[in-house]
């Protein structure tokens, strides 16, 4: 089954489809309007405060 996008309506090509199966524009409309597959998004185990901290740190 041929997948179109979601945008202009044409077929997303079988090599996008391979790299992002989950994707639904093509690659010419998610380069003008930005992608729709996003990554998840993981937490460090650490509060704000703490990471601000160790971004400012310096080596010693």
């Amino acid at each position: 089954m041929k997948k179109v996008c979601e945008i202009c309506g044409k077929v997303i090509k079988p090599e996008r489809l391979e790299a992002l199966p989950d994707t639904k524009r093509c690659i010419d409309c998610a380069r003008k309007n930005g992608s729709d597959i996003h990554g998840k998004r993981s937490d460090v185990g650490m509060d704000i405060e703490t990471y601000k901290d160790l971004l400012n740190a310096t080596r010693s």
